[in-house]
């Protein structure tokens, strides 16, 4: 189990603080009290599984975002392609009459 801060914890899974902050309260993650400097910490415990399943599941959806964009960079060229078209023959109707 690695333990990390709840700043941390948020950065890595690229969340807000806040919702790092509910999660520990709703109890969906496991977390510690540690004393330093008189102070009290709050670390958050990973299992490294868990955090590799994650990672996975994040580039997963890197992947998806990817083929979004490759969809939408066909549809643009093909837009522009049927715009150019339709410039075209509203062109050639003003000239005719």
């Amino acid at each position: 189990m690695k333990k990390m801060s709840i700043k941390e914890y948020a950065v890595a899974n690229k969340i807000s603080i806040y919702s790092v902050i509910k999660m520990t309260k709703n109890g969906t993650l496991k977390t510690q009290t540690h004393k330093t400097e008189g102070k009290e910490e709050l670390l958050i415990l990973v299992d490294e599984t868990q955090q590799n399943q994650e990672a996975a599941t994040n580039s997963a959806e890197k992947d998806n975002i990817d083929d979004y964009q490759k969809a939408y960079h066909k549809l643009k060229i093909k837009y522009d392609q049927l715009q150019m078209k339709y410039n075209t023959l509203q062109k050639s109707l003003c000239k005719e009459v």
